[in-house]
């Protein structure tokens, strides 16, 4: 596998960036981590399910969890319980 030539100053600025979103909306991150996600925005320069989203968190992440409870990479989640009954199709 290849070395990732994403220096480790911005990987730290885009974690910040997920963890200050998510604290100040009360939102959880996806329960496997936020690595894949922050490892695909960063290589891709945009948002990686939506090309036209050219930021993440994006404008239109923090409506997407108050209505459908994630948005739509899946990253953010309005809680937990959301997060198993949208995956899982089950209350805990």
């Amino acid at each position: 596998m290849e070395k990732s030539k994403i220096s480790t100053k911005a990987r730290i600025a885009k974690e910040r960036e997920f963890l200050t979103f998510a604290q100040e909306y009360k939102f959880v991150i996806h329960p496997k981590g936020y690595d894949y996600f922050l490892r695909n925005y960063l290589e891709a320069g945009c948002c990686p399910c939506d090309p036209s989203r050219k930021s993440c968190p994006c404008g239109q992440a923090a409506r997407e969890v108050i209505q459908t409870g994630h948005c739509l990479c899946r990253l953010f989640w309005r809680s937990y319980q959301d997060f198993v009954t949208i995956m899982f199709g089950k209350e805990e």
